[in-house]
């Protein structure tokens, strides 16, 4: 599975949790100290939505301690940068300030990384070692040398769609083709940038 990775990284999620579960108790403290008095249905509002985070990232925390897969720590990993997501949403109505997005680790680099996880295969190896070459990246998109940038990106959506665990009754065993596509993709729009 990975070991040492695999526990380092349930423990930033748990760590992200737990800051989210903190930063909603401040948002609930803000909202009263700042509606309470002249606005209460607004407060009441903030309170409920603030109130709903903590206690859906509380379950996701309960939920965490059992897992012992990347397939379950990625499925938390995207529920909980939904409720990140939705904390962005509020608070920054809440404080006045610019939405912030924030750099996340990734588990597909994880999984790549990690030794026997899920979806290591020698092609998912190749590319994230050596790269694609132009002619390679075609070749698994399935297009032409030539092909701009709009029908690069028709063929990757299709064939993402295609494979996704989602679509394939949460069959997960084309990850690592979905990994190949998606660099082929990168190469192929970076040339497009530069060109």
């Amino acid at each position: 599975m990975g070991g040492s990775n695999f526990y380092k990284s349930r423990a930033k999620m748990r760590d992200l949790i737990e800051s989210l579960i903190r930063k909603s108790m401040a948002g609930m403290d803000l909202a009263m100290d700042k509606m309470f008095a002249l606005q209460p249905e607004t407060y009441l509002r903030y309170e409920e939505r603030f109130s709903e985070l903590a206690r859906l990232l509380e379950c996701l925390q309960l939920e965490l301690e059992s897992v012992d897969s990347w397939s379950e720590l990625d499925r938390i990993q995207r529920r909980v940068y939904f409720l990140e997501e939705r904390f962005e949403d509020i608070d920054s109505v809440l404080r006045k300030r610019p939405r912030r997005s924030r750099s996340r680790f990734s588990m597909d680099n994880l999984f790549r990384v990690s030794q026997g996880g899920p979806g290591r295969s020698r092609s998912a190896s190749r590319v994230d070692e050596n790269g694609l070459s132009l002619e390679e990246a075609c070749e698994v998109l399935g297009i032409d040398i030539s092909a701009k940038l709009p029908e690069i990106r028709k063929k990757f959506r299709t064939l993402m769609k295609e494979l996704h665990p989602d679509i394939r009754m949460g069959d997960r065993s084309k990850e690592g083709q979905m990994r190949k596509i998606l660099a082929a993709y990168e190469v192929l729009k970076q040339r497009q940038v530069m060109s």
